[in-house]
């Protein structure tokens, strides 16, 4: 866990003012060599030996100038929404409410952060409950529930129907009554429509982000471990982004993602284009392969001392890369259906029938929606930091996107991760919170505690859909994790009968710099592939 005191925020703050702060200063550059030498910056032909800087460092401020117009003209494209991607079915939607109902205890504890409110100096705060109305409720679960905005739902009877009865049943099953109208000061907060928010980083991050990446694949996993990539970028992985395959909005894949999404994964049968790729380790047979799966950040080097760990077991190891949230210009997300598809092709290329998965952070969803679709290929489980788990509440979107940071670690995700173009991108546009929100079903030993199943509260008729984890499933938290709320998902899982560990004195992530904590995973993780 980052200190927090004056000097480590203003580091923090000096290190995302530098990365920002390039391209206006290549710009004050250009305007100053304009009026000095009265050259045209741009006009590479050599003609002019006038320079105020070194060639190199003027060719390069020249580059990061247009870097920056490319940034912006990107970050505009992006702000478009696309159609509306529904994947779930009248049925799914309303057991996915029955789920979310189930696991709040208070409603005035869980709606209220979903909605923001300004004051006079325009600081958004938290409404109080009896300030939302019911037409406010609506337009949050169109989003919620729908991925549209109000308007898109007004256009269709039916689906202003099942809202209705969606706004209906919180009514019911906590005894309020929403205030008639819509209260137009607060404003809700839809992930998959508001802007994309990222700031600028010059196109030298970019690069070493690239060539770091390179290094470590090649040096570490390919010559020091003796991994081998597949995958699209198995050949092209020295690309320094990918370009857009459209200039329109959404890419014709994703209208095609549109059209096939469907959350029954058979059929997905069909898709036989490879989207994601891994690295790849054999390793002793009699043991249970792991499939590593990484989180937001800048990929799998930021995880080299636990990768080094992972391979002193001696197992077949996958290492799964998702380039798009790795600050690698990646734009081309493929859809949970496509990965799950490369997973379970994954496996079979390489003649594994199942797994233990150990994902973290963001790699959990992944983790989740494949326990969810593919339960026969996950043989055990292990969640570091999961943001997979009551999805339903605020915490998780507000820490990450929303929120005003006024700590040292919260300034490092909101500048250095949620802010970045591609992540951002990928969160505000491709993360749709119901593909991966993993409501579980209470395990044996619970259930003959209890001598019954965990189920809604009585006024509300409708059965809970939950995922049965497998018997070998261990999950840790971080105790000061600045995204997940750690004490509300430790309350959800001891419920259910999971094992689930709080690491104490830790901040998201920060399992990664406390060797200690590493032991006591990979501990877990051999104790798994182990298990017959």
């Amino acid at each position: 866990m980052i200190p927090d005191h004056t000097l480590s925020r203003f580091a923090v703050y000096l290190l995302a003012l530098c990365q920002t702060a390039l391209a206006p200063c290549a710009f004050v550059y250009f305007l100053y060599y304009i009026y000095v030498s009265q050259a045209t910056p741009l006009l590479l032909t050599g003609d002019c030996d006038y320079y105020l800087l070194p060639t190199t460092i003027h060719y390069w401020l020249a580059t990061e100038m247009m870097f920056y117009i490319f940034f912006q003209i990107t970050r505009n494209r992006m702000q478009q929404t696309g159609p509306t991607i529904n994947t779930l079915t009248r049925k799914e939607r309303r057991a996915l409410v029955s789920n979310c109902i189930a696991n709040v205890k208070h409603v005035e504890d869980w709606l209220p952060g979903w909605f923001t409110k300004e004051d006079h100096n325009h600081s958004s705060f938290t409404p109080a409950f009896e300030e939302i109305h019911r037409e406010n409720v609506i337009e949050w679960l169109s989003w919620a529930f729908f991925t549209a905005p109000l308007e898109d739902v007004l256009q269709h009877p039916e689906l202003l129907k099942e809202v209705e009865w969606m706004t209906s049943e919180i009514e019911s099953v906590f005894h309020v009554r929403f205030p008639l109208g819509y209260n137009e000061y607060l404003q809700s907060r839809r992930l998959n429509l508001d802007p994309v928010n990222a700031y600028h980083r010059p196109l030298v991050f970019y690069i070493g982000i690239q060539l770091m990446t390179l290094f470590y694949g090649t040096v570490a996993l390919q010559f020091g471990y003796g991994m081998k990539k597949y995958g699209p970028e198995a050949v092209h992985s020295n690309l320094l982004w990918n370009p857009v395959e459209s200039s329109s909005f959404p890419p014709k894949r994703m209208l095609h993602q549109q059209q096939q999404c469907v959350t029954n994964y058979q059929e997905t049968d069909g898709l036989d284009e490879e989207r994601i790729s891994y690295w790849f380790r054999d390793g002793d047979r009699t043991k249970k392969p792991i499939v590593f799966i990484h989180g937001i950040g800048a990929g799998l080097m930021c995880y080299t001392p636990f990768i080094h760990q992972l391979m002193q077991l001696n197992a077949p190891i996958f290492c799964i890369e998702l380039p798009f949230v790795a600050m690698r210009c990646v734009e081309d997300v493929p859809s949970m259906q496509e990965i799950g598809h490369d997973i379970q092709q994954m496996l079979h290329r390489h003649d594994c029938r199942n797994a233990v998965f150990v994902a973290h952070s963001l790699g959990t969803a992944v983790a989740s929606w494949t326990l969810q679709h593919l339960p026969k290929t996950v043989a055990g489980i292990v969640l570091l930091d999961p943001i997979c788990f009551m999805l339903h509440y605020d915490d998780i979107c507000t820490n990450f996107v929303y929120r005003v940071p006024q700590t040292a670690s919260e300034s490092i995700v909101k500048y250095f991760a949620s802010s970045e173009l591609y992540i951002s991108y990928y969160i505000s546009r491709h993360f749709h919170w119901f593909q991966c929100a993993l409501y579980v079903t209470p395990t044996d030993e619970l259930r003959r505690k209890s001598k019954r199943l965990s189920k809604l509260p009585p006024s509300s008729s409708l059965p809970l859909t939950t995922t049965t984890m497998p018997r070998n499933t261990k999950v840790y938290l971080s105790e000061h994790d600045n995204i997940v709320n750690s004490k509300r998902v430790h309350s959800y899982l001891t419920k259910q009968g999971i094992d689930t560990e709080t690491m104490n004195g830790l901040d998201h992530a920060s399992f990664l710099v406390h060797p200690s904590r590493q032991r006591r995973i990979i501990s877990t993780i051999s104790d798994y592939i182990h298990t017959k």
